[in-house]
């Protein structure tokens, strides 16, 4: 599952991105992956491990939530079902 979300920074007009994703590691385990920065600057990667997907989703829906109640707007979902999708970007994500 991937999250791509941007918003206008306040102070300078430059776009602000955040990259949410969950990934699978040889091992087993589940890791939310997050990159967010300055567009066309190398952004900060961080990445935590969980060891259940039900965790790790749920985890990355409450960064999503988060970064929409800070005024980022989902640009590109992929692997997200369409219902929770809908959800999120009518705003009912408090």
């Amino acid at each position: 599952m991937k999250v791509y979300l941007q918003r206008p920074s306040s102070t300078n007009g430059a776009v602000l991105f955040y990259s949410l994703q969950i990934q699978r590691d040889l091992l087993g385990r589940w890791h939310v992956i997050r990159e967010w920065g300055r567009s066309g600057s190398p952004g900060t990667l961080r990445q935590t491990p969980y060891d259940a997907y039900e965790v790790a989703m749920e985890a990355m829906l409450n960064v999503e939530s988060q970064l929409l109640d800070k005024g980022y707007q989902a640009m590109m979902r992929e692997g997200m079902n369409s219902t929770l999708a809908g959800l999120l970007s009518q705003g009912n994500h408090g």
